[in-house]
């Protein structure tokens, strides 16, 4: 029996996977979390062989979170499962080095064959959006800048936009106040924006939020 963890905050999402994985007769789902840091805990305490993540839950930044779940073992699968864009997202979670991307408008089904084959050692994400993260053909000059944010920048950008202060991003990333401003002066430079309302602004427009 493969043990699975799900971590996102939609309670319906959660119950819809877990009755599916759980029909095939040998996909456990034994936990799940609505957030990050108890996610993490649980992740460390059952050490699952796969955990399906929600790219954006509260107060956590998800694509961190995958860093986070390898760094308890290697061996942990992790499959991202989210609503947002294939073509920015895909890309940013296989680097950070997640083993599959699928987005929630999939068919259960789907979801369930995603899961056998990461299990079974394949790597799932979605082809052509990787190759186009990589040569940033599809891109608007825009949206071209907004390929260009690491992960972390990219992270902070969406809470930023969201209305949540330096000192409240400090804490949710364990970093200093200071080192916020330097990633938001980052992101500032890149989009080639002026202020956090421009952040917010822009965010809305590339659909990031």
């Amino acid at each position: 029996m493969k043990k699975i963890i799900v971590i996102d905050d939609h309670p319906v999402i959660v119950v819809a996977i877990k009755a599916c994985l759980e029909k095939t007769g040998d996909l456990s789902v034994i936990d799940v979390s609505d957030n990050g840091l108890d996610g993490l805990e649980k992740v460390k305490l059952h050490q699952p062989d796969l955990v399906i993540l929600d790219l954006f839950l509260p107060k956590t930044d998800g694509l961190g979170m995958i860093r986070r779940i390898k760094a308890v073992s290697e061996k942990i699968k992790v499959l991202v499962l989210t609503g947002h864009d294939e073509g920015l997202y895909a890309a940013k979670a296989a680097e950070e080095g997640a083993n599959g991307f699928v987005t929630k408008s999939k068919d259960m089904n789907e979801i369930v064959n995603t899961v056998r084959a990461l299990l079974a050692g394949y790597n799932c994400f979605p082809a052509e959006h990787l190759i186009a993260a990589q040569s940033r053909a599809p891109y608007s000059k825009a949206g071209d800048a907004l390929a260009s944010l690491t992960v972390r920048e990219l992270a902070i950008m969406r809470y930023i936009a969201k209305g949540y202060s330096n000192k409240e991003i400090a804490a949710m990333f364990f970093i200093s106040q200071k080192t916020v401003s330097t990633y938001k002066a980052r992101v500032l430079t890149k989009l080639k924006l002026k202020n956090a309302i421009g952040i917010a602004e822009y965010a809305r427009e590339m659909g990031v939020i």
